[in-house]
């Protein structure tokens, strides 16, 4: 039986890659992901075999992962930021458990999007926080309004992922509904795409005109 890696590769710079991870990468047979990250890490991976499967494709990505590994071989299944917020650590542990599937495994933790975010916007996260996935593939709608809604009301600083997606347009413009009547027109809000990558963006505008504005997946606001 081999080794299961759980490799958080960062936000996309190879330097905010930790040693442990790129130790886990450099150990492996074979590398799984989607292309997007893979490609970050390409200096690293490329004499490795890789697997690339697409966005939506999680749950295939995680069970070939483990399969690989049930296989005999060492596996690194990586995702962005850290593969425990919100990506696939949760998920492989759950199809683990689920199958009743014993394996040697390991979760390496990495730089987050909100702490690289904020880093780059220069709003550092020192008091209390939250953040917030608006994908409503694997939780309700309604859910997610009900969290955003008490985000609001608590006062906190809130760090929304996953923003906007083809298919979900307006779920964004509904979660900023709900801190509406607990933020002021001229809150400051950060706006980030492409963290510590070569296409990166960032803005700081008023959170009245985050509602006229477009975003995408690979973008955080706070």
């Amino acid at each position: 039986m081999g080794k299961l890696y759980l490799v958080s590769i960062g936000p996309g710079a190879l330097d905010l890659i930790v040693p442990r991870a790129s130790e886990a990468l450099k150990n492996s047979d074979v590398v799984i992901g989607h292309q997007l990250y893979l490609d970050l890490i390409h200096t690293l991976i490329k004499d490795k075999p890789q697997i690339a499967t697409p966005w939506g494709g999680e749950i295939e990505r995680v069970d070939m992962a483990i399969n690989k590994a049930l296989d005999g071989k060492t596996v690194s299944l990586i995702s962005s930021g850290d593969i425990g917020v919100y990506a696939l650590a949760g998920l492989a542990l759950e199809r683990l458990e689920s199958n009743e599937i014993k394996l040697d495994f390991e979760i390496i933790p990495g730089v987050t999007s909100a702490n690289a975010c904020a880093s780059i916007l220069g709003a550092p996260l020192a008091h209390d926080f939250l953040t917030l996935s608006l994908s409503d593939l694997l939780v309700p709608r309604e859910t997610i309004l009900e969290r955003a809604e008490s985000a609001g009301k608590g006062g906190f600083v809130s760090v929304l992922y996953n923003v906007q997606s083809s298919k979900r347009k307006e779920l964004v413009y509904e979660v900023l509904e709900k801190f509406k009547p607990y933020r002021s027109r001229e809150t400051p809000c950060g706006i980030v795409s492409n963290a510590f990558r070569p296409d990166e963006k960032s803005q700081i505008v008023a959170f009245g005109d985050l509602f006229s504005m477009q975003f995408d997946m690979l973008t955080t606001l706070i």
